[in-house]
């Protein structure tokens, strides 16, 4: 008896005892009096009616007007209301005791809170509606296959999505095996798929690729399967994802990512792996690989005076043809700018390299058309070999391009391979760099000054000021050793503001000491693009005192020629404050008569490439008489640099010079001994 009320007292299931003499509950477990949020206590007595639904009252008056001399039982669910009036869903089981009369003496109720599975079931329900929804809507194709005991696969159900995208009607796939799929391809991926999925048990992801009505599509898919009460998967629920144009911009970043996006070729990231692979290959098998480097000869001058349209369309059709030129087996990319690399790999003779470079070279030959102009360009390459010349990318890289430099001395439109020596070289170059950097703290610059001699009167009308450096542990470097590094490093801007300043400072000391002279300075292109020539020229001025007029600019062809109608304002400015303007080196570039007029210039210096041989040379001296000549005809002046000997000196006098310099005369001097040279010129003409 204990056992039995200790089971009544602790059974999670409501239960209450209705003596049906009285019909009053007479005995309630706390589970009962909990669910209807009473202590036990407060239902003892209380008439059935009070705590059960109609409904169920109802429904006991139902199966107790059924005869009999058994037990009756009845099983329903409803709401009963609290003490407080809140609802609470309700199973009920209420069991009816007769009577051999079938008089009812008792009932017994066994109730049991089901809010909870009623709640789920009704948010089943709304689930239910939403993944009726989202099947509908979705734009991800969804499936659902039945798999038969066989482990054969039937599409039970698809999507509209599916019919978008796959571009087939839903008659040729719900309610047929997968197996009798009419596209190959299509059949065969989907079962194996399928099988995965089914021999796994667990949910799998892939990717695929058909072709379909609709075109080519990549999809990522999703298979989870189902299992029926007994745990065998008879469902799988498919998901795709069309990721075909997520794949085709993945794709297209990648490929950007590797190439250049103006010529399409490899880039250096690209170019860097491809290297390294020709290096294994050549360790496997004992064969040699090569990394050219190819830089445009007179690609900057096209980009800089046609614009950068044009010089793109050139570069796309070098690359054509460069593409053309190489083997299967190697690779060309494009490093930036106007250089080209090229990775030749399975090298067995030197030789073979060698071949390659010619033909290269034999390319430019033939000019570029481009908008319906031809354009000449030639290249200059520089070649490293593995593993003599370098082990990995970047040293064979840096190699290559140190001997490309070499071939650009060579001339241009050649090719050199790399050796120790340039190395070298190069490395005595960077010290310049480094030491450059400082040379204008430390006072390690000096300016050497030649003297210009005017024939007509045999006077010294001028001196050019050229600069030297005295290194402190190299001694004196020439102008040729250091400018060229100068220039491609930016420094050439600070070191020409210093000798502009410093050959006014001089020049103005001399006018003052009675010696009038004007001093010339040449000017980097360099430093004529970027400089603010202008303001560093009228400070110079100011700063010093000199008259404008006795200071006089030498700028190139090529330099005046960049862009012409900015140059053109430079050089009108300049002109306005008074300076002289000089064209060095006439006779090697454009020789223009038209900008001459435009530019205003003072004054032509006939190069002295055409002196060297003007008494052997009909060519040269026949250029000088008409460089003269010209100059007359625009009342321009002319002077003759790198005058050696009297013969020279008497040839450009007869043909009309009015000005020389060079050798003959003096060397260039430091600014005390040019004091004395003008001094002794003049004392030995008095004589």
């Amino acid at each position: 008896m204990e056992k039995l009320k200790y089971i009544f007292d602790n059974a999670k299931v409501g239960i209450a005892i209705c003596n049906a003499v009285d019909n009053r509950l007479e005995m309630v477990n706390p589970a009962f009096a909990h669910i209807h949020g009473y202590e036990p206590h407060e239902l003892i007595g209380v008439s059935p009616g009070e705590v059960f639904a109609p409904e169920c009252m109802l429904r006991l008056e139902e199966h107790e007007s059924v005869p009999s001399c058994a037990i009756n039982d009845v099983t329903f669910e409803t709401t009963h209301y609290k003490k407080d009036g809140a609802p609470v869903a309700v199973s009920v089981h209420i069991t009816v005791l007769k009577d051999e009369t079938g008089t009812v003496k008792q009932r017994i109720a066994n109730i049991q809170d089901i809010s909870d599975r009623k709640k789920a079931e009704s948010e089943l329900t709304v689930t239910n509606e939403r993944y009726t929804q989202i099947f509908d809507n979705s734009i991800d194709p969804i499936y659902l296959l039945e798999v038969t005991p066989d482990k054969r696969f039937i599409h039970l159900e698809i999507n509209p999505a599916y019919l978008n995208v796959s571009g087939m009607d839903k008659e040729m796939i719900v309610g047929r095996y997968v197996d009798e799929l009419e596209d190959r391809t299509i059949r065969e991926t989907l079962m194996k798929k399928f099988q995965a999925c089914l021999d796994a048990g667990s949910k799998i992801d892939y990717i695929s690729e058909f072709d379909l009505p609709t075109g080519h599509k990549i999809f990522h898919s999703a298979l989870t399967p189902m299992r029926d009460e007994k745990g065998r998967i008879d469902r799988i629920i498919g998901i795709a994802r069309d990721i075909t144009e997520r794949r085709l911009i993945e794709k297209q970043i990648e490929f950007m990512a590797h190439h250049d996006a103006l010529t399409g070729l490899p880039n250096r990231t690209f170019a860097n792996a491809k290297m390294e692979k020709a290096i294994s290959y050549a360790k496997e098998t004992d064969t040699k690989a090569a990394l050219l480097f190819i830089d445009l000869d007179g690609f900057k001058t096209i980009n800089d005076s046609m614009g950068h349209t044009t010089g793109d369309a050139v570069l796309k059709l070098v690359a054509s043809r460069l593409k053309k030129t190489i083997r299967a087996s190697d690779t060309i990319s494009r490093q930036g700018g106007d250089e080209f690399l090229l990775i030749l790999s399975d090298i067995e003779e030197i030789t073979d390299v060698i071949t390659i470079a010619e033909k290269l070279l034999h390319e430019f030959e033939q000019s570029f058309s481009v908008e319906d102009q031809l354009l000449s360009l030639s290249a200059s390459i520089g070649i490293s070999i593995y593993p003599e010349q370098g082990e990995t990318f970047e040293a064979l890289l840096q190699n290559a391009d140190t001997a490309m430099y070499k071939a650009k001395e060579s001339g241009k439109n050649t090719y050199r391979f790399f050796t120790r020596q340039m190395n070298h070289n190069i490395i005595g170059q960077f010290k310049i760099q480094n030491d450059l950097k400082t040379a204008l703290q430390n006072n390690e610059f000096v300016l050497f000054y030649q003297p210009q001699i005017e024939l007509s009167s045999n006077t010294i009308t001028g001196s050019e000021a050229l600069i030297r450096w005295k290194h402190p542990q190299l001694g004196m470097i020439p102008p040729m050793n250091f400018i060229p590094i100068a220039e491609s490093s930016g420094l050439i801007v600070q070191i020409g503001q210093w000798v502009i300043e410093e050959a006014c400072r001089q020049a103005s000391i001399w006018h003052k000491n009675g010696i009038k002279i004007t001093v010339a300075v040449n000017i980097s292109a360099v430093q004529f693009k970027r400089g603010d020539l202008e303001s560093i020229v009228n400070n110079a001025l100011q700063v010093s005192g000199l008259n404008p007029k006795c200071l006089e600019l030498e700028l190139t062809e090529s330099t005046m020629m960049h862009n012409v109608e900015s140059t053109l304002q430079t050089v009108q400015a300049l002109k306005a404050l008074g300076v002289q303007l000089s064209i060095d080196d006439f006779g090697t570039g454009y020789s223009s008569l038209a900008y001459l007029k435009r530019f205003d210039v003072d004054k032509l210096k006939i190069d002295q490439s055409f002196l060297r041989d003007l008494l052997r040379d009909r060519e040269d001296a026949t250029i000088v008489k008409t460089i003269i000549q010209m100059a007359k005809n625009l009342n321009l002046k002319t002077i003759a640099e790198g005058v050696e000997d009297a013969h020279v000196l008497a040839a450009v006098n007869a043909y009309g010079c009015d000005e020389v310099q060079g050798y003959h005369f003096a060397k260039p001097m430091e600014a005390h001994d040019f004091e004395k040279y003008h001094d002794n010129f003049y004392n030995a003409t008095m004589l």
